[in-house]
């Protein structure tokens, strides 16, 4: 990326968590000043934890303005539970650069999900909506 190229930022909050045994819908929100950028086109490519790519440059769509890839449950199926894995998507972005955004990512049997809400934490701590941004709510 060279000084004079638009800066775009990736919304990934923490490692991509593929499931094995079951379609995984991997999305990439990409943001320009705060809001959201829709990319023209692009390409996916997911690497395993030993470099080897199991999905190799295939097209992307984008929906509502976010580039998305199906990922097949058979992609992934007789590969072994792990970290080290790696997404890469290269998207063409609307400065007309191609922009490629990586992400770690874990083959796991099951995803995680949080298990507190914000009504939870507002319940314990009842100043806690007044103390963050109205943006967080």
């Amino acid at each position: 990326m060279s000084a004079a190229d638009t800066l775009y930022s990736a919304r990934f909050i923490g490692p991509e968590l593929i499931e094995r045994d079951r379609a995984n819908l991997l999305k990439a929100p990409i943001y320009r000043s705060g809001a959201l950028v829709a990319p023209a086109s692009g390409t996916i490519s997911i690497y395993d934890s030993g470099g080897s790519a199991i999905v190799d440059a295939a097209a992307v769509t984008v929906s509502a303005s976010v580039a998305q890839y199906s990922l097949a449950s058979a992609t992934v199926s007789a590969k072994n539970f792990g970290s080290g894995w790696r997404i890469e998507w290269s998207l063409a972005m609307p400065d007309s650069v191609p922009h490629t955004f990586r992400r770690s990512a874990a083959l796991v049997r099951r995803a995680l999900y949080p298990v507190i809400t914000d009504t939870d934490l507002t319940e314990l701590h009842s100043d806690l909506s007044t103390l963050r941004p109205a943006n967080l709510t």
